[in-house]
């Protein structure tokens, strides 16, 4: 397992980043109850309240290959439940393909929480030969769909849901350069360097 990174967000907290464990279990069930229903509901696509017995297995009993999450802690409240969740899971039918998606608690959002998270999991697809990272997520979050785009990715509606991809490329300097596109590419530089396990 990869060691804990440490960065700092962009009001200046520090916060870790490390991978997904099965002892993450309560973690991430305080977590969810420290979200917004209007959080929730844009992560499940209905009205969850709380994660049941199996969702949290499967949440975080993964095997880091096909399935990969990392979370963001703060740095100085070990007890806290933790800043957000990014993950992604292969798609069977066309591996160089993962489904993404993050959840960021309220009172974090904003603070470049998700950018991290996207910037290790676009690192970790990588070193796994994916070359795409699809999210589906519901027209209505507007600021979802905006910053995902803002990262690189491209797409469009369907079947009730906005899919976006963002392209996986052999180096961060060949992500698109469009909007704040380019904004991504030194998280990238930065995480890369404190994991030797991806070098680009």
């Amino acid at each position: 397992m990869n060691p804990a990174i440490t960065i700092t967000l962009k009001n200046g907290h520090p916060a870790l980043l490390r991978p997904v464990i099965a002892d993450d279990k309560d973690r991430i069930a305080q977590g969810m109850r420290q979200m917004s229903p209007s959080s929730r509901y844009s992560r499940f696509f209905g009205p969850t309240t709380a994660l049941t017995p199996e969702q949290l297995q499967y949440f975080t009993e993964i095997d880091q290959q096909n399935h990969v999450a990392w979370i963001a802690l703060d740095a100085t409240s070990p007890e806290h439940p933790g800043l957000g969740i990014g993950r992604f899971i292969r798609c069977p039918e066309a591996p160089e393909i993962a489904e993404a998606a993050f959840t960021v608690i309220d009172p974090w959002q904003g603070r470049g929480v998700g950018t991290y998270l996207a910037g290790i999991l676009w690192l970790m697809a990588r070193a796994r030969g994916i070359q795409t990272l699809r999210a589906a997520i519901l027209p209505e979050n507007h600021a979802a769909i905006a910053w995902f785009r803002r990262l690189g990715a491209r797409g469009g509606f369907d079947h009730g849901l906005e899919h976006l991809d963002l392209p996986v490329t052999p180096h961060p300097s060949s992500l698109p350069a469009i909007t704040d596109a380019p904004a991504l590419v030194p998280i990238l530089r930065e995480l890369q360097s404190k994991l030797p396990v991806c070098p680009v």
